[in-house]
């Protein structure tokens, strides 16, 4: 293909969740935009994170419902899966999100050009092949970098495709093995202990932090501590891994916090560490753009240290969520619109972070929104809770799926809503109506008062609410 050169208002780098939908709305607003993407649209989400996961889960917790079908009167005999078939069904929802986004992509008119794009100055990319060879030079006025991030390895146990693997190979096994180690208890490493262990492993979870999901509310780590307990997933928190030798399979020495070593072997080990932005190829450092441990510095419109040049998503230090990304890639389209001279009258509205959802989709599901219990008694506020378990709920109860509870934090004075943590069947759902009326600034008075359908699990939200104003009914 000869090298040819084109010119956009807007250029935007990945087509992830946070690239395409910042596309998108440039288009909305009239601006000519162009995606480059050397992969598949959807980025990691669509294709190797949050959507084929959860066909896997969905997977999962629907082969453990069907073992427990006789709780319901149901016979089902001689339960069986076939795990590549379970694979096959999670590829197909990941390919045909792709695909949706690939169609809006056409709908809105918006070019997507595939390979790995580098900065030649502040106003010129070139595009280059996996060869490295130039496809196209291309212009704009602004670019909008929505790289995304990668998984990170531990720097003795490289990723080798085999028996250390990244999420990405995590979710695209060929059979299931028999003993699983998981190393880090975040979301991800959650995720894969409830998959693989509903599936038959042996799972062993390793976290060097006090708890599992360390970033959640101590009730919520400490609910499901007890709940993967009852399902014989190992676990070994406040402990590190020293280190790992590979052959046929994979032996771990841990240490825990009273420096006992402990060895383990496994047939697989998955690391979900946490990621490293992928920012190092892009050609900016030449051009002068800060960054911090390779996330690029951004302002509060997410204009790089170069005001032409925006970057959001898993590149940047927020968040490193698919709905944060998307978020900040409709603010930075907006703004750009607005330095163009704002013909649609936008008003620039700041995203909330102090008022972000964050899911783990396991069973039972961890939602939360806002501070823990512990952040509000740092910071000194004065703050009441209410809690509302599932048993108490009449549809838990019914849909015999009773474990879980929520909680609520409200500052006393005003009735401000802080934080709120719901462990539980349809906890990922229902944490969208409190970060509603976080975000609308209702207070705690709202949320009592607001009349919830009966019989629903979301009734718990009321409840709860109840609770914290210290005038529960059902508990």
């Amino acid at each position: 293909m000869t090298n040819q050169s084109k010119e956009f208002q807007v250029v935007v780098i990945g087509g992830g969740p946070g690239g395409y939908v910042a596309a998108i709305r440039a288009a909305q607003l009239g601006l000519a935009v162009a995606v480059i993407e050397r992969e598949k649209m959807g980025g990691v989400c669509l294709n190797w994170g949050c959507i084929p996961t959860k066909a896997l889960l969905q997977s999962a917790h629907l082969y453990t419902e069907m073992a427990k079908a006789a709780h319901f009167g149901l016979r089902a005999e001689k339960l069986s899966f076939h795990f590549p078939d379970v694979i096959k069904h999670s590829r197909t929802v990941a390919d045909q999100m792709a695909s949706g986004v690939d169609f809006l992509m056409k709908k809105n008119k918006i070019p997507v050009i595939a390979g790995n794009a580098i900065f030649q100055d502040k106003n010129t990319i070139q595009v280059q092949d996996k060869d490295a060879k130039v496809i196209e030079t291309i212009s704009s006025k602004y670019f909008i970098i929505a790289t995304g991030a990668r998984p990170r390895p531990l720097p003795f146990l490289p990723f080798d495709q085999d028996k250390v693997l990244s999420s990405r190979e995590a979710m695209v096994l060929e059979a299931v093995p028999q003993k699983l180690a998981i190393i880090g208890a975040g979301a991800i490493g959650i995720e894969f202990a409830d998959i693989y262990s509903s599936m038959g492993s042996e799972v062993t979870v390793i976290e060097a932090l006090p708890h599992l999901l360390p970033n959640e509310d101590k009730d919520s780590s400490k609910t499901l501590e007890r709940s993967f307990q009852k399902r014989k997933i190992q676990f070994h928190t406040s402990t590190k891994v020293l280190s790992a030798k590979v052959s046929k399979q994979v032996e771990l020495t841990l240490q825990d916090s009273e420096n006992k070593e402990i060895s383990i072997q496994v047939d697989k080990v998955i690391v979900g560490i946490g990621v490293m932005p992928n920012t190092e190829s892009l050609g900016i450092d030449h051009l002068g753009i800060k960054t911090s441990k390779n996330f690029i510095d951004v302002d509060s419109y997410y204009r790089s240290t170069l005001t032409n040049i925006y970057a959001i998503g898993d590149c940047i230090a927020t968040p490193l969520l698919a709905h944060v990304a998307s978020s900040e890639g409709i603010r930075a389209a907006e703004h750009i619109s607005i330095q163009e001279g704002n013909p649609h009258n936008l008003h620039f509205d700041f995203l909330n972070y102090e008022a972000i959802p964050g899911c783990t989709y396991c069973h039972p599901e961890v939602a939360s929104v806002g501070l823990t219990e512990d952040k509000a008694k740092k910071l000194g506020l004065e703050y009441a809770v209410g809690k509302f378990p599932y048993t108490a709920n009449g549809r838990a109860r019914a849909v015999g799926d009773s474990e879980g509870f929520v909680k609520i934090l409200h500052e006393k004075k005003t009735g401000a809503i802080l934080g709120a943590h719901i462990v539980g069947t349809s906890a990922t759902e229902m944490i969208n109506e409190i970060t509603l009326a976080a975000n609308a600034e209702l207070t705690i008075h709202n949320l009592a008062r607001s009349i919830h359908a009966h019989p629903t699990i979301s009734e718990t939200i009321m409840e709860a609410a109840e609770a914290s104003l210290g005038h529960a009914i059902h508990i």
